[in-house]
């Protein structure tokens, strides 16, 4: 069952969102308030699926914008005027929809309603996710980074900061060579334009320099990541090992097409 929060400052106007609602046979938890105590009581509890602004004193901007300073997150649903602004004005805002009264009928009311709840819920599911991922990936006992075209970093797991002995927040000013040792750095260049112009997946061992001047020897796999077909970072995952470094190019193999995305 989806709860929702109806801020009612509109009932006496006949086409009013409770009094379609009233009618629908729909089988939504529905809580109403309309004193300003009860709107801000119902914004801090933050246990409701989605929210309903119906104000016919077009405050429901200033109401919503109320709700977000509060911590408010669920997806808010706002009645407005036929007027676009006041529509472009909310979505622009973060409004997640907007019901215009003159067309307001229980049935656009309803979609509108499983729309945003069923995006909000996906949303907070994908958060998850990546929240798990990023959890995995600062326990993980390898280096775990992305970098643009040119080597400049973007992203680094926290066992890489422990390792290498840079904050994350000194690493992205940094290029990836400025961490190797001088005389892997070619190697370390070449992977990477392997990794572009061959759109392959690499590997190779060679040595990075710490912050405090001593050598750490990896084995790194590097592969393209791509955005609507192009590529537009590198990921590579850097692992600790007791062999010999600089071998010379191990690996480089065609990603399966299923692994672009």
């Amino acid at each position: 069952m989806i709860s929702v929060l109806l801020v009612d400052h509109a009932l006496e106007n006949p086409r009013s969102i409770r009094k379609l609602l009233a009618v629908s046979g729909n089988d939504f938890k529905l809580t109403c308030v309309n004193t300003y105590r009860e709107i801000l009581e119902g914004f801090r509890t933050k246990t409701y699926d989605v929210c309903l602004i119906d104000s016919a004193a077009d405050n429901g901007l200033k109401l919503f914008l109320q709700a977000r300073s509060l911590g408010y997150t669920a997806p808010i649903v706002m009645v407005t005027s036929n007027d676009a602004r006041q529509a472009i004005s909310a979505i622009r805002n973060g409004v997640a929809d907007c019901l215009i009264r003159d067309d307001l009928s229980a049935t656009r009311i309803e979609h509108s309603i499983f729309s945003v709840v069923g995006q909000g819920r996906s949303i907070s599911l994908q958060h998850q996710r990546e929240r798990r991922y990023l959890a995995l990936l600062d326990n993980s006992n390898g280096i775990f980074y992305t970098h643009d075209l040119t080597g400049n970093f973007t992203s680094i797991n926290r066992t890489g900061e422990q390792l290498i002995g840079y904050s994350q927040w000194e690493i992205l000013e940094m290029n990836v060579l400025q961490i190797v040792t001088p005389q892997h750095r070619e190697l370390v260049n070449k992977m990477i334009q392997r990794t572009l112009d061959a759109q392959t997946q690499t590997a190779d061992q060679v040595e990075l320099l710490t912050r405090r001047g001593s050598k750490l020897r990896v084995e790194i796999n590097t592969h393209p990541i791509y955005r609507e077909g192009k590529t537009i970072e590198v990921q590579g995952i850097a692992m600790t090992t007791g062999g010999r470094a600089g071998r010379g190019a191990r690996e480089s193999r065609r990603l399966p097409e299923n692994v672009r995305s």
